[in-house]
């Protein structure tokens, strides 16, 4: 059995030919560390989301839902609830 863990990542996502890409998401070790990166992100970025999310065994696959920290700009609505971008 592997140890309980909470994972916190931040996404930003670019402009590209009118469409918003994502760029290489970066893992936080807090939620406040990922809180105040999107929010340094968010002016110059098309759009930013911070989420994280816990696992009690990260070996079997099992997460929790994601929980948001913060949202800013424009996010595709694929990556809306953090599902997307493990």
């Amino acid at each position: 059995m592997s140890e309980a863990t909470t994972i916190h990542v931040v996404q930003t996502f670019i402009e590209v030919d009118g469409f918003p890409v994502a760029e290489e998401p970066v893992a936080c070790q807090s939620a406040a560390q990922a809180k105040a990166r999107a929010q340094a992100a968010r002016a110059t970025k098309l759009g930013v989301i911070a989420w994280s999310r816990s696992s009690l065994d990260p070996a079997l696959g099992e997460w929790s839902d994601p929980v948001l920290i913060a949202r800013y700009g424009t996010i595709p609505d694929e990556f809306e609830d953090g599902g997307a971008v493990e």
